[in-house]
């Protein structure tokens, strides 16, 4: 729940607010001490951390920073030291509220958490509480009425905690009005990249001195801990034939979901455009769907669209605008687009084919819904019916599957289940398992498992999961011949920077001198690209972590088109040129203002809350032990 509240703590924005608090962060190091029996990884004001509590936090703090940059989690990001400072102190923060809370009153009556409960829409039928809903969705989540009711019970508390802490937050015209400013106002500039890899390519030292280097650095190369487990998968289509649906369930479906069984009339889209050459051949097609497939997958994937957007699409219109088409009635495109476009949920990215070529569309909003046709809505209702019931059939049958297995054999219950026992090879907690994918349930499960040990069952996309242990491999060196190439790169990495830190510095002092970029882009054989406009929220290309970019984009003018130096991002250095800014109007302004107050002011309470944290540790007696490797 802090995290919801936090999550824009190290955001550009923090720095708009004028004659705010100052708040200074605290990262706390890892001591020298040990707790007595390894349980503990801290104690605040007394009251312990476990270690359990700690590894969960710290596994949410690498997904959250995987979400954000999709890149892999490494064994060196495993660990960074940053990461590990980063869950304990979420978890401090969390008992400093909640001793806050009992020093201060503020607690949850029972009747004020059932109040909240019953009011939970996921818990609802017909706009009402069922029991027999809440239930079987605390059943499909494995968490028992007490354990959720007093996970609930805290949340609140921590709610009623930050609220009391931030509610003299207040928001002045003057500081709404710069706030929007900064906020709103847009630059684009022109861009050289010089990358670290044609340096590090060219990086090739006699293997001698590669044997040596894996020997001083053995811990960058060490073999991460794997297993290898057996497993049966129960997937909901294996029983799909086994469902029957009748009128009266259907009826009662279709009842209770009407307010769900609609479809858009009215939607914002977002779209990348790739044009089919003139008199194209059917080569011509199957080339551009390949790199169609290619875009979807990476949309899918998590990059930024308006990026690829303004990257790869041939619509001139839309790609400077991130490819955003505004709003969309049915009727106003071709039939195959609209087919796909309003078949989309809110964030949703798919594929069109037209006479013109392939849209990739991605579904922003829907504004205006209707009411489905009933042949529609039956159809609907009785695939949803089905797969519901079919994934409840998979679910019982793993269950029983497991009973069986805790006192059996594999393949023995395997063949009495009628599923193909499956068996992996030894993986690393951040690997995909061949034919799952990456599944963070799955891979916990087997890193929790003994030899011949059984899992509970695993909820997965593709079904439900029985898994047994099988081997465990520690953690070791790799041999060097296996990890030759990591050397070279590990290796040549400083120097591959210093030269391309070099090389961006001698282009920026050509273009000091007076020479043209598009003179200097050729001369170096480096693309001369456009950033196309953006705000300081949005990021130098759409990218929000790129914050040294955005901020020395937002330092050049008319006046000073050069940055003092190249800018280092992701193994590049950049060179900006000033093109364009605009100022928001006073217009816009006033159309926004009640919408960006309300913004505006959470950030305030966010800046209180880190100030009132950061006293409360001051306060605090908080000792470090050793954190789990």
């Amino acid at each position: 729940m802090l995290k919801l509240l936090r999550k824009y703590s190290r955001s550009w924005f923090i720095a708009l607010a004028v004659g705010a608090i100052v708040v200074v962060f605290v990262f706390w190091g890892i001591g020298g001490f040990k707790s007595g029996r390894f349980e503990e990884v801290a104690r605040v004001n007394g009251a312990p951390i476990l270690a359990s509590t700690y590894q969960k936090q710290y596994e949410q703090v690498l997904k959250d920073y995987q979400e954000r940059t999709q890149g892999e989690i490494t064994e060196e990001i495993r660990k960074a030291k940053h990461f590990k400072d980063q869950a304990l102190n979420y978890l401090i923060d969390e008992a400093l509220v909640q001793q806050a809370a009992f020093r201060w009153g503020i607690g949850v009556t029972t009747a004020e958490l059932q109040d909240h409960i019953r009011k939970m829409p996921y818990f609802q039928e017909d706009g009402h509480f069922s029991e027999r809903r809440y239930l079987s969705s605390l059943a499909r989540l494995r968490l028992s009425p007490g354990a959720f009711e007093e996970q609930e019970r805290q949340r609140l508390v921590q709610q009623r905690v930050i609220q009391t802490v931030t509610s003299f937050a207040k928001v002045s015209d003057g500081e709404l009005e710069e706030f929007f400013r900064l906020s709103r106002e847009e630059v684009a500039v022109q861009y050289l990249a010089v990358s670290m890899e044609p340096f590090l390519a060219r990086f090739n030292p006699p293997e001698a001195d590669l044997k040596k280097y894996y020997e001083q650095h053995q811990n960058q190369f060490q073999m991460p801990e794997r297993v290898k487990v057996r497993y049966l998968l129960f997937r909901p289509a294996a029983f799909v034939e086994q469902v029957k649906i009748t009128p009266p369930e259907l009826d009662d479906y279709l009842r209770k979901h009407a307010a769900e069984l609609v479809r858009p009339t009215l939607i914002r889209v977002r779209e990348l455009f790739l044009a089919l050459p003139p008199k194209a051949t059917p080569a011509d097609r199957a080339r551009l769907e390949k790199r169609a497939q290619e875009l979807l997958l990476l949309s899918k994937k998590g990059v930024d669209f308006a990026a690829l957007v303004q990257k790869h699409s041939q619509d001139a219109a839309s790609r400077a605008k991130g490819g955003d088409l505004g709003e969309v009635k049915r009727g106003q495109k071709p039939p195959e687009w609209e087919r796909v476009a309003f078949s989309l949920a809110e964030g949703e990215v798919d594929l069109a084919f037209t006479a013109k070529g392939l849209h990739l569309i991605k579904v922003e909003e829907v504004k205006e819904t209707e009411k489905m046709p009933e042949a529609e809505a039956r159809a609907r209702a009785t695939r949803e019916l089905k797969e519901e019931k079919s994934r409840e059939l998979a679910r019982e049958t793993a269950r029983q599957a497991r009973e069986e297995l805790l006192g059996g054999n594999l393949a023995e219950v395997a063949k009495k289940f009628k599923v193909a026992p499956q068996e992996t090879p030894l993986f690393a907690q951040t690997e995909a398992v061949a034919g799952l994918g990456m599944q963070r349930g799955f891979n916990d499960a087997a890193f929790r498992l003994k030899p011949q040990e059984v899992s509970r069952v695993v909820d997965l996309p593709q079904g439900y999961a029985v898994l047994q242990g099988l081997e465990r491999q520690p953690v070791g060196p790799q041999p060097f011949d296996q990890v030759k190439e990591r050397v070279r790169v590990a290796m040549g990495r400083p120097a591959a920077r210093q030269e391309a830190e070099a090389e961006a510095a001698r282009l920026l002092e050509r273009l000091r001198k007076g020479e043209t970029l598009t003179k200097v882009a050729a001369q170096a054989g480096l693309p001369l690209q456009d950033s196309g406009s953006f705000t300081r929220p949005q990021g130098f290309l759409n990218q929000p972590l790129a914050e040294s970019l955005t901020s020395a984009a937002f330092q050049l003018s008319a006046q000073h088109p050069l940055p003092a130096r190249p800018v280092f991002w992701k193994d590049k250095y950049y060179i900006l040129a000033f093109k364009s800014r605009r100022a928001p109007t006073p217009e816009e302004f006033q159309k926004e203002a009640a919408k960006l107050r309300e913004e505006f002011l959470k950030y305030k309470r966010q800046m209180l809350l880190d100030a009132w944290l950061t006293g409360e540790r001051r306060r605090a007696s908080i000792k470090i032990f050793e954190l789990p490797s």
